[in-house]
């Protein structure tokens, strides 16, 4: 009889021993799969990613990332509760960079470039510090007339880009305009930021905006002068034209003058130094006798030549001539200064016609 217990206990026990440890088995493996489930279903989505990426590269001072990623999680497919988020994250940074155009109008001329590039600066605002905006591509787009630039650029440590302008082939409405903004690539679609934009205007350089220095050699009769009451004169037509004059000097030495005339480099560039000025009008006013017709009465004839030289190019950007005007005078020197008087009269009125082409020639 207790060998028989014994057995069904046995039995029994084993038996049920199996059971709880199948039960055990199975409830484990469920658990795993439901945990597993778990992980699968918060898995950082494509729109988290973007989140986290944008974040950190913010914190890293990468602004362009930043922006390309959370332009990018805007759209990306994830969780819907993210957008506030995403909204208020890019809307901060954007509020937060700032743009600025160095020397947003400069003067230029038709056929040349610009000796200094144009600059844009973009920075990064936190609290009351700046940080650079390094490394933020940038394009620059001709709006207004005809120039020749780099059109591409990156922000260089300082958050500085810059466009390098070639050559100004045409104004319209007397200037250009160049715009720079941040034109981000995003999946093959340009991202640009009009918040960011800003204008470079190059306007024409007038000559009038130049300030012009005189050197006036006379010459009457052989006699070089020590001031010019012609010279005076003239002056005062260009100032009453609107030109910035600088009396500059009477210049005794005809050689000299001469030379710097026909662009002596050497000669022009201690004129320069002295006047303090660009721009030089070099003016001739000289008589020679030409008839005398009786005792005390005396013909000669004068010329005024007149170069307004750009130091820079050494070149002549205007001339003006007149030649062959007679005076008359009891003695030889009194014709030659009426012939000079008369001159400078003549002189002046041509220059009221040949005025306006002054800037063309510029």
């Amino acid at each position: 009889m207790l060998r028989k217990i014994i057995y069904i206990f046995t039995i029994i026990f084993f038996t049920c021993g199996c059971v709880t440890h199948e039960r055990t088995v199975q409830e484990k493996k469920e658990a795993e799969l439901v945990e597993e489930q778990r992980k699968i279903v918060t898995a950082p989505t494509d729109r988290e990613i973007l989140y986290e990426k944008a974040r950190e590269y913010q914190k890293q001072r990468d602004y362009a990332n930043a922006l390309i990623n959370i332009v990018r999680a805007e759209t990306a497919p994830g969780d819907e509760g993210l957008s506030e988020d995403i909204r208020l994250f890019k809307n901060d940074l954007l509020e937060n960079l700032h743009t600025r155009a160095i020397d947003e109008s400069t003067a230029a001329e038709i056929g040349k470039g610009l000796d200094i590039p144009l600059k844009y600066m973009i920075f990064y605002t936190q609290g009351e510090v700046i940080y650079p905006a390094f490394n933020i591509p940038v394009s620059f787009e001709v709006k207004k007339g005809e120039v020749q630039i780099t059109k591409k650029s990156f922000t260089d440590t300082n958050g500085v880009a810059e466009c390098e302008v070639i050559k100004v082939e045409a104004f319209e409405e007397e200037e250009v305009l160049i715009t720079a903004n941040v034109n981000l690539d995003i999946e093959g679609e340009v991202f640009g930021i009009q918040k960011l934009q800003r204008d470079f205007t190059l306007h024409h350089e007038r000559i009038t905006e130049q300030t012009i220095s005189f050197v006036i050699h006379e010459k009457n009769i052989g006699h070089v002068s020590d001031s010019s009451a012609s010279g005076k004169r003239i002056e005062r037509f260009f100032i009453e034209h609107g030109f910035s004059v600088l009396h500059g000097m009477n210049e005794k030495n005809n050689e000299v003058f001469m030379r710097a005339v026909n662009g002596d480099a050497k000669i022009l560039h201690l004129y320069e130094d002295r006047l303090n000025t660009r721009l030089i009008a070099f003016t001739s006013i000289e008589s020679e006798f030409s008839s005398k017709v009786a005792e005390g009465f005396y013909f000669a004839k004068s010329h005024i030549i007149l170069d307004i030289v750009d130091t820079a190019t050494k070149k002549v950007v205007f001339n003006s001539v007149i030649e062959n005007v007679k005076g008359a005078g009891n003695t030889q020197e009194k014709a030659g200064t009426k012939a000079i008087h008369e001159a400078t009269g003549e002189f002046i009125e041509k220059l009221a016609k040949d005025i306006t082409s002054l800037d063309l020639q510029w």
